[in-house]
């Protein structure tokens, strides 16, 4: 809550200037809506700086910076750097919603992952190779009951 009134205070930009903002002297990243002058992060930037340079330049990262998977200490972290929002915000997901589904589908379902297709067939090994230790285990039993013993 507090993070959202502290956006509100921010300046409000249009997508056009975000646009210009995307060198090594000078880099903004659109994450969720919300500008990130990212520019004094470049080099401690885990992944390196050209993935903060091209997220700069694509427009907005929301899409790569969800992919990745961030941990809740790197989210925490954006709050420093954090300079304004974007004005009348629409979400990329948004707009291919309304191309993909109808409206009367709720939007849970819309983003719940398909298959990745059939699972693999079983190989001759998948088989094999659980005979082959129940046969090895069987054969150390005999050879520790009956032949260690004479």
């Amino acid at each position: 809550m507090a993070a959202e009134e502290d956006a509100s205070k921010k300046k409000l930009f249009a997508a056009s200037d975000v646009a210009g903002h995307s060198s090594r002297k000078d880099c903004w990243v659109v994450i969720h809506g919300k500008v990130y002058d990212v520019t004094r992060f470049l080099e401690d930037h885990p992944g390196g700086e050209d993935v903060l340079l091209h997220a700069s330049v694509s427009g907005d990262a929301t899409e790569a910076f969800e992919d990745v998977g961030h941990s809740t200490s790197a989210i925490s972290m954006m709050n420093g750097y954090l300079i304004g929002s974007i004005k009348d915000y629409v979400p990329p997901s948004a707009s291919k919603d309304e191309t993909i589904g109808s409206n009367d589908m709720p939007p849970d379902f819309r983003r719940i992952p398909g298959k990745k297709g059939p699972p693999a067939p079983n190989t001759f090994l998948d088989f094999l190779l659980p005979l082959f230790m129940l046969g090895l285990a069987f054969a150390a039993w005999y050879y520790l009951t009956f032949i260690a013993k004479s």
